[in-house]
């Protein structure tokens, strides 16, 4: 292999970032949610009622990306959409019953997922870790 293409941050983050989401996407199967739709949910457990652009900025995905996704939870009928009642231009997101019903096993994933991750980690090496990555997330704001 390229020695110029395994020296770069950039190739390891990716390389890491798809083998979670292939994990992730596997362990999810089985529940009919991929990885891309967990973020939705997992926004929605904490806080039920959100806007698409708060996805949006919170996920870091591109608008469409957004209606592709709530599309494909409401089809599932894990969402559903509700027009506000102050600003009609704007849904607020909801989980129904089945997509409430779907936290616990989900949650079960990713935790086995974060274990993975952590595995040979100190903690202590965990918390530089989580340093490291929010600087680097810091670098591409705008």
């Amino acid at each position: 292999m390229d020695q110029l293409l395994v020296s770069k941050l950039g190739y390891w983050l990716k390389r890491n970032y798809r083998n979670v989401c292939n994990f992730l996407d596997q362990r999810l199967d089985k529940l009919g949610i991929t990885n891309s739709q967990l973020g939705v949910l997992m926004m929605l457990w904490e806080e039920q009622g959100v806007t698409q652009k708060q996805i949006v900025r919170v996920l870091g995905i591109q608008p469409a990306s957004t209606t592709f996704l709530l599309k494909g939870l409401e089809e599932k009928g894990l969402v559903r959409r509700v027009t506000d009642t102050v600003d009609t231009r704007v849904n607020r997101i909801y989980l129904t019953e089945s997509g409430e019903a779907l936290q616990t096993e989900a949650l079960a994933i990713v935790e086995e997922g974060e274990q993975r991750i952590r595995q040979q980690f100190s903690e202590e090496e965990v918390a530089l870790m989580l340093l490291w990555m929010k600087r680097i997330d810091h670098n591409f704001e705008s």
